[in-house]
């Protein structure tokens, strides 16, 4: 288990799926529980790596972590 294993990218990635959805008025997963699915890391290492795209500037958050959405700075490593 380590956190380097998900990435700023993965991490994004889990973010604009969570918010896509949301947008739809459909149930969705939290980003860490995303990508615990796609890793195979525990959540707990997932959180992890958001701590580290938010630090980085890649997510921004009011309340919570967990409901977060991209920067533009997130946004731009998607399309990379």
């Amino acid at each position: 288990m380590a956190r380097k294993n998900v990435t700023d990218k993965m991490v994004c990635e889990a973010y604009a799926e969570m918010d896509a959805l949301r947008e739809q008025n459909l149930d969705y997963k939290f980003p860490y529980e995303t990508l615990a699915e796609k890793t195979g890391e525990c959540e707990k290492v997932c959180y992890a790596a958001i701590e580290r795209a938010e630090s980085r500037g890649y997510i921004e958050y009011g309340v919570s972590l967990r409901t977060g959405w991209l920067t533009d700075k997130g946004k731009k490593l998607l399309s990379t």
